[in-house]
């Protein structure tokens, strides 16, 4: 055997039944376990890193990965063994990782966020580390691609959620706002309505010295003010608002059915200053040139108010 020629790399001088050759012999075996050892040690740390982990050499060829790389990329190990590292990044970002790679000073480290190239499916979006590390006479590049598609997709989520509350704010605020305007401008008409409709018939009341007229525009103003709680004031009463007391008394009698000459000699007027008060009666309602009597459009508003 060739290990006889060989002097022995341990001192086993008078240990009884062993030749130096046997001396020789054991202590490569020792150094060939201790190697084995060695890999099999750094092959299970190389697998307890949480993250997929590449192994390349100066040429950027991957040399080793662990089960978490497989697992990324899609690619069985032996795929990836031999293959170039900078290729593991989607097209659009590849001279940007191998620019980093190239830039990378021993012992230095690169990070990043770029998008991993998978097999199957669309690019995952990782965090590298890249550290170039210098063995011996070698150098290495060691790689960690940290898969942070979970965070991206819950970041969208979240930014989804957020657009979501914030048109729900908007919609919010708008509804409110509209609410303030419409309350403002419902004050603003019944000021107004109480000041074209209200304010002139008291001062009517003012002014009149007939009980029955009083009690006449006594009645339109709580029909105006019963009108106005609803929101809604009665079309006839405000008109009504604009006639002098003597055109109320002969509207009034007409509704009552009353004939022109009926009314004339309840009055005691005559028929031309009756005809007169028809005539005015009518422009102040806006019944000039329609074709409805002033008894029917009479009729039609009491029954308007009444329901």
């Amino acid at each position: 055997m060739m290990f006889m020629s060989i002097r022995s790399v341990t001192d086993v001088e008078g240990v009884p039944g062993f030749s130096e050759g046997e001396g020789l012999y054991s202590g490569i075996e020792d150094v060939l376990w201790s190697r084995r050892d060695a890999m099999k040690l750094f092959r299970a740390l190389f697998e307890l890193v949480p993250d997929a982990l590449v192994l390349a050499d100066s040429s950027y060829r991957i040399l080793v990965v662990n089960t978490n790389a497989v697992t990324l990329f899609g690619m069985s190990e032996e795929a990836l063994t031999g293959s170039d590292c900078r290729l593991l990044v989607s097209e659009a970002v590849t001279e940007e990782f191998a620019d980093a790679l190239q830039g990378l000073e021993t012992d230095s480290v690169w990070s990043g966020t770029l998008d991993a190239c998978v097999v199957e499916g669309p690019s995952v979006p990782v965090e590298i580390a890249a550290r170039k590390v210098s063995i011996a006479s070698d150098v290495l590049f060691q790689i960690v691609f940290h898969d942070i598609s979970s965070h991206v997709t819950l970041e969208q989520d979240l930014q989804r959620k957020d657009a979501v509350v914030e048109g729900m704010n908007l919609a919010l605020r708008h509804v409110i706002r509209s609410v303030h305007e419409e309350r403002r401008e419902m004050k603003d008409e019944l000021v107004q309505q109480v000041k074209d409709q209200v304010l002139p018939a008291l001062e009517r009341i003012a002014d009149e010295d007939s009980s029955d007229m009083r009690q006449n525009y006594k009645a339109v103003i709580e029909d105006q003010l019963g009108e106005m709680s609803d929101g809604s004031p009665a079309p006839l009463d405000n008109l009504l608002i604009r006639l002098t007391p003597r055109e109320m008394e002969i509207c009034r009698l007409i509704a009552l059915g009353r004939k022109t000459r009926e009314i004339c000699e309840l009055l005691q007027i005559s028929f031309e200053t009756m005809q007169t008060h028809r005539k005015n009666i009518r422009r102040k309602l806006g019944l000039t040139g329609q074709g409805i009597s002033l008894y029917v459009f009479l009729q039609q508003g009491q029954q308007s108010s009444a329901r």
